[in-house]
Parts: C-alpha cells; structure tokens; sequence
C-alpha cells in the first residue's frame, strides 16, 4: 500500500511541476505582448473597452470568454484575442 501512495504522490508532484512551468512560460509571452491585464493570482483578466471580458489561466492555458472556455496556451490566445 506504501508504494502505491508514494506513486500517487510523485505523480501529484510531476502535475504541479508541469503547471508550474506552464503558467511561467504563458505569462511571459502575456507580458511580452503589451496587452494590459489585471493579475489575480492564478487568473488574469483582460477588461479593455470595447472587447470581451475574458479571464486567462496560464497553468492551464485556457481562458474563459462569454461562459465558454478555450483551450491552446498563451498564444493561441494572443491570436483569438487580436480577432475580437
């Protein structure tokens, strides 16, 4: 039962790595783009006039706008974004 446990803890510490790497890496090219957002800890949210309200999660990368959530990363959102 030991090793199953530390299995799972191992795999617990991977995902929180993997996360913690994304949300470094998104909110650099966040950054470096210019755009203006207000950090909420694990959310930024991007209220400019005339635009959707959208939150971003950079551990994850998805971002939520208008009740429906999407997926891709920093860039991907970048490029959405632009188009709104």
């Amino acid at each position: 039962m030991g090793d199953m446990s530390e299995g799972f803890r191992a795999m617990t510490r991977q995902r929180q790595a993997r996360h913690h790497e994304w949300n470094k890496r998104n909110r650099a090219i966040i950054d470096a783009s210019g755009i203006p957002y207000i950090d909420r800890g694990e959310t930024l949210l991007f209220r400019e006039p005339d635009k959707s309200n959208v939150d971003f999660y950079p551990s994850t990368g998805r971002w939520k706008a208008n009740s429906q959530m999407h997926s891709g990363g920093a860039k991907k959102f970048l490029e959405w974004y632009a188009q709104r």
